[in-house]
């Protein structure tokens, strides 16, 4: 039976673990023939492998601007085009306002936001050309974040904004272009980063039982939007901005009801 995805090659960003790698897995399930790239090298590697159809692990430091065109263009020569663009590749180092530095700041921009214009940069002809879409992973961060997520939570404002106004520049190209901002999210990233802060290991487990589902998301829920997002279902819509939270935001310390309100 023939996928919605099929004949088409995405590239996912940071997809060696976690919701990338969520997302690059549904992705392969829908047809579409996944160029893995991230860190830890040998995860994605493995998990390339584990895809078939095609999927290829391609490395690259998006810290450095040659190597993030150099990836689209070796991506686009190997795959003899480019579909779909899922940029979730982000580094989130906890820093304050009196504690984060110059060189802390320009590595989480410059990965987190100025990567994704020098990707759409070296992709803009062949997504063109075969009516591609961008989809770009930012966080409910965006709007309000903890006090040690400054720079990160900044970040993710200027994706919602650079998402809208580059669905905006390539409209006429038929290149859609979306924003899935993701409340909190129980990955093996997450887990680790709450533990090296103190927090026991069934922190977010605990934390979860207070959100209206009784848990935190699951990368493969965000995978499944992605998947409709970048599908040929949803290909009258660009510059949307979906937030994938359990709640309206704004509603996050509003006491849990324990009992059905009457």
């Amino acid at each position: 039976m023939e996928q919605p995805l099929d004949g088409k090659v995405a590239l996912v960003t940071g997809s060696c673990i976690g919701i990338g790698a969520a997302i690059a897995t549904r992705l392969a399930a829908g047809g579409a023939r996944v160029v893995v790239t991230g860190f830890p090298d040998a995860r994605g590697r493995a998990l390339a492998e584990s895809l078939g159809g095609g999927a290829m692990f391609l490395g690259a430091d998006l810290r450095d601007a040659a190597q993030a065109h150099a990836l689209v263009e070796t991506t686009i020569a190997r795959c003899g085009g480019l579909d779909i663009l899922v940029n979730n590749a982000a580094v989130s180092p906890r820093a304050t306002l009196e504690e984060f530095s110059p060189e802390h700041f320009d590595e989480v921009m410059h990965v987190n936001v100025r990567s994704i214009l020098l990707l759409a940069q070296a992709a803009r002809t062949s997504l063109a050309a075969r009516g591609g879409v961008i989809l770009n992973i930012g966080s409910v961060n965006a709007y309000v974040g903890w006090q040690n997520l400054l720079v990160y939570a900044t970040s993710k404002g200027a994706i919602v904004t650079l998402s809208k106004n580059l669905a905006n520049a390539l409209k006429y190209a038929r290149v859609r272009v979306h924003c899935l901002n993701p409340g909190w999210v129980d990955t093996e990233g997450e887990r680790g980063a709450m533990q090296k802060l103190g927090h026991p290991e069934d922190f977010l487990a605990q934390e979860g039982e207070r959100l209206p589902m009784g848990r935190l998301l699951a990368p493969e829920e965000i995978a499944e939007a992605v998947a409709f997002f970048v599908s040929p279902a949803a290909e009258a819509f660009s510059g949307c901005v979906v937030d994938l939270e359990q709640f309206p935001l704004g509603a996050l310390h509003h006491p849990r009801h324990t009992e059905p309100m009457q």
